[in-house]
């Protein structure tokens, strides 16, 4: 059959028409990639737990109290007398290395060491504490101080109250001691004792024998019959006077 020249014309335009669409559908489909599925949403991170304002956080520790031993000391003891302060004075208790005692503080005439001269020795031994931190000395030779009208009074220990410095001698602790749960209980409650002076307690008023901060009177009897635990007098005067922070 022999086409018309404008069936030809009409012809040729349609199938130009058709070759341009597939063209541009071609091109379209090469532009646009392959994205696949959406990626799935990140989950928000979790929302940290409230922290409680300072005020309303437990309160730790009164104050820093170093341990040093003049000399030998038997390192039980020591971690006894640290367990000790720890509970029942609610302080941190640091260890500094074995010194000398202090040449200073010899007595020649009843052979033993002077305690008020030990006391002003110890701050030199952590100079670059404030002057709220606290010192224990722990020794097993003999010490004294004057006491009225005693010039060298043999003590257990001795302590500024208040003050930095303290020190105790398990030289007459171990006298009777019914073996070494005994002794061990005795200068813990010592320690306690003395370190109480340091954080501003007086010898206790209480009619409770068995409170550490009891006056010794130049006897063992209170200091055997303490619990090692400080009377409600004691205790909140120390809450008053020295809240932990």
């Amino acid at each position: 059959m022999r086409l018309s020249r404008r069936t030809l014309l009409c012809a040729l335009s349609a199938w130009s028409l058709a070759g341009c669409d597939t063209t541009a559908q071609a091109a379209q489909s090469h532009r646009t990639p392959n994205a696949g599925p959406n990626p799935p949403e990140a989950e928000p991170p979790e929302p940290e737990p409230p922290q409680p304002p300072p005020e309303a956080r437990e309160p730790q520790t009164r104050a820093t109290v170093y341990l040093v031993s003049l000399g030998p000391f038997d390192a039980g003891m020591l971690d006894a007398i640290e367990a000790g302060l720890a509970d029942e004075l609610q302080v941190e208790v640091k260890r500094l290395g074995r010194k000398p005692l202090p040449k200073s503080a010899w007595y020649a005439p009843r052979k033993r060491f002077r305690a008020d001269i030990i006391l002003d020795h110890l701050p030199t031994l952590i100079p670059d504490e404030p002057e709220s931190t606290r010192i224990l000395a722990l020794t097993q030779k003999d010490i004294s101080t004057t006491k009225g009208k005693f010039k060298d009074w043999g003590v257990f220990g001795l302590g500024n109250m208040p003050g930095q410095a303290a020190v105790v001698s398990n030289y007459r602790l171990k006298r009777k001691a019914k073996g070494p749960k005994h002794l061990r209980r005795r200068i813990v409650n010592t320690a306690i004792h003395e370190v109480g002076h340091m954080l501003g307690l007086a010898h206790c008023t209480e009619h409770d024998e068995r409170c550490p901060m009891q006056d010794a009177e130049g006897s063992i009897a209170n200091t055997d019959a303490s619990t090692g635990h400080l009377g409600p007098q004691c205790r909140a005067e120390l809450e008053r006077e020295l809240p932990r922070r």
